[in-house]
């Protein structure tokens, strides 16, 4: 193991304010018990439309839902539109919601932390977001609103590997500038979280996999942040040993609900010191990847990680030492310098080969006249702002973007 250099500890570890995480097969029995702990009598579920016409799926839910399920909402879409948002919160307000039921991916789990804020705080035109959305300046200087009501309780029941159900911000689109923002309060979070792993088997492989390198996106930038800590090391390091070891046997056998249930915890383990690090450039330009072009969240992480990985060698070279033999990759004969280099590759050869999923920006549709666009809008995103090699220009994202294309 590399020897991480000794410093003066001094930090701050934030407890977000969840009270229960349920996780194996059957778990989504527990949401009754959840429900009961609040007095929920109307319950509404929000979802994609596809999960919501999978039977197989919806039915267990259905069950432990009962006569309290006051309705779904079923069209929540990509990237989290102002307008979907909004669509979700007037349905809620129709069904007289009392609690809120997150079922699906990234969308329908943030659409739903949306429909908290939309619902406490009385919005209901797209432009009545711009109050609490994050501002931000580079480099520094930085707005972060917060909500001045209290929120309905939120309970997730997620089926892919993103882990935005254990978070307290949420990324919303403005469809008029295309561009995600960021809001934030911890009134937005979960009460309770449920990972069951038999709700995951329709979801499509591409997805779970996808979003499964998203979770090994959010161990890394923990691991390499400016603000890293032991506590966010200790979880980023166990999530990326069980992420590399346990998605590989989920394509060799999508049915294999241990080795499902397995990668849940791990993008659990992966998300839960987030609140306590600064991230960097992967996720900064994954949002905007989305936004402007429609990216899927897990895929932009497949595309731009291990790029962004080389970009910040020369910053987290000890760290990403680390990183290689959490993963198996560094070898008994390997310095820091060779271990800290076969960091990314490990990341490339997991996502092109062990997993067969896209590794290049051309292969998700981003055309090179996107490059200044995107670049303008990440430099607008404060997480860019703690990459941990600064970044001195959009010119220095544009190349980068080049090389990962």
């Amino acid at each position: 193991m590399p020897k991480l250099p000794k410093t003066d500890l001094a930090g701050r570890f934030t407890y977000l304010p969840i009270e229960d995480t349920f996780f194996g097969a059957g778990a989504v029995r527990h949401l009754s018990e959840a429900l009961d702990g609040v007095g929920s009598k109307r319950a509404v579920v929000i979802t994609g439309k596809t999960l919501s016409q999978t039977n197989a799926a919806m039915d267990p839910l259905q069950a432990v839902l009962g006569d309290r399920c006051a309705g779904v909402f079923s069209a929540t879409t990509q990237h989290v539109p102002r307008q979907a948002v909004l669509a979700a919160a007037d349905f809620a307000r129709e069904k007289n919601a009392d609690a809120i039921v997150s079922f699906g991916g990234g969308s329908p789990n943030d659409t739903a932390k949306a429909v908290l804020l939309a619902l406490a705080e009385g919005i209901e035109t797209p432009e009545a977001f711009e109050r609490y959305r994050i501002k931000f300046e580079y480099p520094d200087k930085i707005e972060i609103p917060s909500m001045t009501q209290p929120a309905l309780p939120l309970f997730a029941v997620p089926t892919t590997l993103s882990a935005g159900e254990f978070t307290h911000f949420i990324g919303i689109t403005d469809e008029q500038r295309k561009v995600k923002d960021l809001y934030i309060d911890k009134r937005l979070m979960a009460k309770a979280v449920i990972l069951d792993p038999e709700l995951t088997r329709h979801t499509p492989d591409w997805l779970w996999l996808s979003s499964g390198i998203r979770s090994v996106d959010h161990a890394i930038e923990a691991i390499c942040s400016t603000t890293a800590q032991p506590f966010t090391d200790a979880l980023g390091y166990r999530a990326l040993d069980m992420l590399f070891r346990y998605l590989p046997e989920c394509r060799a056998d999508p049915e294999d609900l241990a080795a499902r249930v397995q990668c849940q915890v791990a993008a659990w383990l992966s998300i839960s010191g987030l609140a306590s690090v600064t991230l960097g450039l992967s996720h900064g330009i994954g949002h905007q990847l989305g936004a402007r072009c429609n990216v899927p969240h897990g895929e932009t992480s497949c595309v731009m990680l291990h790029n962004v990985m080389r970009f910040n060698h020369e910053q987290t070279r000890t760290r990403q030492a680390w990183i290689a033999e959490a993963v198996g990759a560094r070898q008994p004969d390997m310095d820091d310098e060779a271990a800290a280099a076969a960091a990314p590759e490990a990341v490339l050869t997991l996502v092109r080969d062990k997993l067969a999923l896209p590794w290049r920006l051309r292969d998700v549709g981003v055309e090179e006249n996107d490059f200044a666009g995107i670049a303008t809008d990440a430099m607008q995103d404060l997480i860019v702002a703690t990459n941990p090699r600064p970044v001195a220009s959009r010119d220095e994202v544009v190349e980068l973007l080049r090389q990962a294309w």
